[in-house]
């Protein structure tokens, strides 16, 4: 028995299809005069879906929204909306199971729901809309950021705005590539679709909303696109989306039923929020905890913070790390020697201050944090509060080790309050890194030349390097003194490698770019590697940029575009760099706007903070081990328990699995209590299943479980799981299984089927 699933339990009306609009840019004078909306909506284009403008941003099609039916060729135009309607609301397209009409499958009318969405202003809806749509809602992200992100991960640099129906068969010049992207909105679609189901069957009627789950889903295909891209690349013969995600080489695509419920938990938990002052929070006594982790060389420690009030309003952080060797949380001495510095415009002067130069104070209702007690530096907190009663403590982990030492049954008590913090910007803000080394050969952990070109000239190991573009390697890598050095006076026609164009490199995520200020303010960036056969460049990317003076200091300063951004992983708010001239040398730096935030942490109070550390048990690490030893096929109940017994296997007592979910590669067994429970997983050729199942502790100590499922001729298919515990801790246990199908419940007790040797997650 390698898989199991339920009888169908059909889809609500919770879920849709979403589309883009094109706006008609026309003014009016009056706000709410009507201005008809058009544009097309695809998987394959999509014929009778209901296209409405969501004013109420919640991703659904509501009575009053502005509406319409597509028609054929995925066509719409909503003739009710008002310009500002356009302008503010995401198109959504709800597909009608039974009626709509992919043309892609012409005749046949899609029978399982799915929803797309797209930003206000694009006139083509798809599944890939979907995902810039729904990065925009997440990551509070521009439309062009989110664009260029899924770009990137598609390896793509068609607009993902344009017809890729059109685009695939009109022979232009990017009809290939069209095809493809074609080809990963279909495979996307259909993920989508089986998402849909799989958080359906598990949430087995319990209510959710529908933007929550709507973003679990796209989520989860976004993190899974690359793999998507490959799929679909990967593919021969004729193409088809939903035998290529049924194949198995887009699971990792699939949402995992053990986590839905508690993201869902979460996002609900975020949504009720209420808006808390965290100057009040720590001016009436209270407390803040952070927790996080860091790995060094393989090797993981565990650390946290608190945050409390101290004298004349201030606050004063206490950090403490956990030793491995006696297995308590002590305070670290904050002697702490790391050297880096960072060096903040302010007074017409450079502040080169360390991490330990940072304070916070109560001022007022807020909490500030300041830097070198400068105020270019400062920083206001704000922070929603959220009711972590019954909630599972991993769930709210702020990173994945620390995620890995927590027992994954642990939840939160009634006292337990967590808050999520935004870090606002009080002014623009300038900043140089220093790495202050020991010595010019320590820069760049000790990789950096010595002398000539490309190297530091200095303990700031931060040099900005020259390319004179005249096309000789051999007169490039001078450490700038000058900004004029990067300024070419027009651009390079058709170069071949990054020494035809005159500019400086910048690097981030492994990749490389030359980048070439021409002239007039405009910046064009190109994608470079090396390899056996010399420099390759990349198409450019342009941008712009601009020379001004700051606080007395002339700063060259660029914007990286939305694609490069993407392709480096560069931080949104690292995104406005520049460069400039302090102690002899340019040097590069970073540029964070008034008001730009940040809202990425989790903090607790004192209650939800002892049940974190209660919940923590760094042994749960390391992974237990797999015992192999007497996997067989086709193999009797004797050769499980001869495999059981050299893997000494112990007794499970009931307390191991009831009221916990046990995850194997291939499904969840949930245990209810001591005689129920259900599965969700893979069955055979069936997909996935839901099915209810009873279970028992035999005399040897292993579990049982039976369950049965209707086959597609109407009989009754029997199942049977033994499972037997090799070893146990709170996240996994080892064990070695026996599944057994069979045509009756008593022919259950002499069939034969593989001997396997496991290990399952617990929740």
């Amino acid at each position: 028995m390698s898989r199991f699933n339920s009888p169908g339990i059909l889809l609500s009306a919770l879920l849709a299809a979403s589309l883009a609009a094109c706006s008609n840019d026309s003014s009016s004078s009056r706000s709410d005069s009507k201005t008809p909306v058009s544009g097309k909506v695809a998987d394959g284009y999509l014929a009778g879906a209901k296209v409405c403008l969501d004013l109420n941003a919640n991703q659904t099609c509501d009575d009053g929204e502005p509406s319409t039916t597509s028609t054929s060729g995925g066509s719409f135009t909503i003739e009710n909306a008002t310009a500002e309607q356009i302008a503010n609301a995401a198109v959504v397209v709800e597909i009608i199971v039974g009626e709509t009409i992919d043309e892609d499958n012409p005749g046949t009318a899609i029978d399982r729901t799915y929803t797309l969405t797209a930003p206000p202003g694009y006139g083509f809806v798809s599944p890939l809309t979907t995902m810039v749509q729904n990065e925009v809602r997440e990551k509070g992200v521009t439309p062009d950021e989110a664009k260029a992100s899924i770009q990137t991960r598609l390896g793509t640099t068609v607009d993902l705005e344009d017809d890729y129906v059109a685009g695939s068969s009109d022979g232009g010049g990017n009809a290939t590539e069209f095809e493809r992207v074609h080809k990963v909105a279909q495979v996307t679609r259909a993920v989508m679709q089986q998402n849909i189901e799989t958080v359906t069957q598990v949430l087995n009627g319990t209510e959710a909303s529908f933007e929550d789950v709507l973003a679990l889903i796209v989520n989860q295909v976004l993190a899974a696109l690359e793999t998507i891209g490959t799929a679909v690349d990967n593919s021969s013969g004729e193409f088809d989306a939903d035998a290529l995600v049924d194949s198995g080489a887009v699971d990792d695509a699939g949402v995992d039923p053990a986590i839905v419920e508690d993201d869902l938990a979460e996002r609900e938990a975020e949504r009720n929020a209420s808006t808390v002052s965290i100057a009040g929070v720590l001016g009436g006594g209270g407390s803040l905890h952070f927790f996080e982790s860091e790995e060094d060389g393989g090797q993981v420690s565990f650390a946290y913070g608190t945050v409390a009030p101290g004298e004349n309003d201030n606050v004063t952080i206490t950090d403490f790390r956990y030793n491995n060797g006696n297995g308590l949380w002590e305070e670290e001495s904050g002697d702490g020697s790391n050297s880096e510095q960072n060096c903040i415009l302010s007074g017409g002067t450079w502040n080169c201050v360390t991490d330990s130069d940072e304070t916070i104070a109560i001022s007022g209702d807020s909490v500030v944090v300041s830097r070198g007690g400068l105020s270019a530096a400062q920083e206001t907190i704000t922070g929603v509060a959220v009711n972590l009663s019954g909630k599972r403590i991993q769930t709210y982990a702020n990173d994945e080790y620390f995620a890995l030492a927590l027992d994954p049954t642990a939840k939160f008590g009634t006292s337990a309050t967590g808050y999520k913090l935004t870090f606002t910007r009080a002014s623009d803000y300038y900043e140089l890194y220093k790495e202050n080394a020991a010595s010019v050969s320590a820069c760049w952990d000790g990789d950096a030349n010595t002398e000539g070109p490309w190297a530091p000239t200095d303990i700031w190991c931060n040099n900005v390097f020259t390319r004179t573009g005249d096309g000789n390697s051999q007169t490039d890598g001078d450490a700038a003194t000058s900004l004029a050095q990067l300024i070419s006076a027009s651009a390079a026609v058709n170069p071949d490698s990054p020494e035809d164009i005159k500019g400086t490199d910048i690097y981030s995520n492994d990749k490389s770019w030359m980048v070439e200020f021409v002239n007039g303010g405009r910046a064009n960036f190109y994608p470079f590697s090396y390899s056996e056969g010399g420099a390759a460049l990349g198409a450019k990317v342009s941008g712009s940029w601009v020379q001004k003076t700051v606080d007395g200091k002339a700063i060259l300063v660029f914007t990286i575009p939305d694609l490069i951004a993407a392709q480096g992983d560069f931080d949104r708010y690292d995104r406005v760099q520049f460069f400039t001239v302090h102690e002899s040398y340019v040097r590069r730096g970073y540029v964070a706007k008034a008001g730009a935030s940040n809202d990425n942490e989790w903090v607790f109070n004192n209650a939800a903070r002892d049940e974190i550390k209660a919940a923590f048990d760094n042994g749960l690490l390391t992974d237990l081990d797999v015992c192999s030893s007497g996997d067989a096929e086709e193999a009797l109940i004797s050769a499980f328990a001869s495999a059981a017994t050299a893997c000494s296997a112990s007794a499970f007592v009931s307390d191991d699995v009831a009221g916990k979910a046990l995850t194997s590669d291939f499904g969840i067994f949930t245990f209810v209590d001591n005689d129920s429970g259900n599965y969700f997983g893979e069955l055979g050729d069936d997909g996935q299943k839901y099915l209810d199942f009873s279970w028992s502790i035999d005399s040897s100590g292993s579990i049982v479980i039976n369950t049965s499922t209707t086959k597609a001729d109407g009989s009754t298919l029997y199942l049977r799981m033994n499972i037997a515990k090799i070893a146990q801790n709170a996240r996994q246990v080892s064990v070695v299984t026996l599944g057994l199908e069979a045509s009756s419940e008593a022919a259950l007790d002499t069939a034969s089927g593989d001997v396997s040797g496991e290990v399952w997650n617990i929740r």
